[in-house]
């Protein structure tokens, strides 16, 4: 990545990460920090997977975009099913675009499997399969880099690195058209400032980075709450999910 890209993406990405600073300032006890919680959204960060289980065997995700936030025009950007077994987890989303145009961009289905928890370092690894999924072949090369498959891992870690600060998850995702990385930190009981950067290596088109950043707001395992600030597009994502 150039300089100039670099520049990009930091002044894209700083407004999310100016109201994570924030949050962690003026929310009550933020500074403090606490101990990771047990949210519904422990098998999530924001767009990538964690190693962890879901713990509801059902939950429903749905990611909007505001394009305003004074005078909202909101459109739909991703749906996403989640059914846990024992340790296996299937996500099925569908994607629509941000830019240049709000159409329907690919589906895909995941299947993720835990297979390694070292408790003693809390530390966690989980395997799985993909396959994306495109209305027309010919869209492929652009949409999805004519890889309608791949494996992919997840390694998640939960951390303790300043006891004022509370607990942080870091997870890291990889498959053959994405690596991530991903954090939160437990700001306060129910809230959570999240952040996640990604790297798409793309043959067809351009490789390019992209983040986002904001806050979660946890409901007793039955919803969450996510405002997020993206770069693509510089937009705002509210994300919405309900589990049962």
């Amino acid at each position: 990545m150039d300089g100039r890209t670099s520049e990009r993406v930091l002044r894209r990405f700083l407004p999310g990460a100016v109201l994570a600073l924030a949050l962690l300032v003026l929310v009550p006890g933020g500074v403090r920090g606490y101990e990771l919680e047990q949210s519904l959204n422990m098998a999530g960060v924001a767009s990538f997977p964690t190693a962890f289980d879901q713990p509801s065997t059902n939950i429903i995700h749905t990611s909007l975009e505001l394009t305003d936030i004074k005078e909202p025009v909101i459109y739909l950007y991703n749906v996403r099913y989640g059914i846990q077994w024992r340790n296996l987890q299937v996500l099925g989303d569908v994607h629509y675009s941000l830019e240049p145009e709000h159409e329907f961009d690919h589906g895909q289905l995941r299947a993720k499997f835990r297979l390694l928890n070292l408790d003693e370092f809390r530390t966690y690894m989980a395997l799985g399969a993909l396959g994306r999924y495109v209305s027309e072949d010919e869209e492929a090369p652009w949409r999805i880099d004519d890889r309608p498959s791949s494996l992919f891992g997840v390694v998640t870690i939960e951390l303790f690195p300043l006891e004022q600060w509370g607990g942080f998850l870091f997870n890291l995702y990889l498959d053959n058209r994405y690596f991530s990385g991903g954090v939160k930190i437990q700001a306060y009981p129910t809230i959570q400032i999240i952040g996640e950067m990604d790297y798409l290596h793309d043959t067809w088109q351009e490789d390019k980075f992209s983040g986002r950043a904001g806050v979660e707001l946890d409901g007793d395992q039955n919803f969450y709450f996510q405002l997020l600030y993206t770069d693509v597009g510089a937009k705002w994502l509210a994300n919405i999910g309900v589990g049962f």
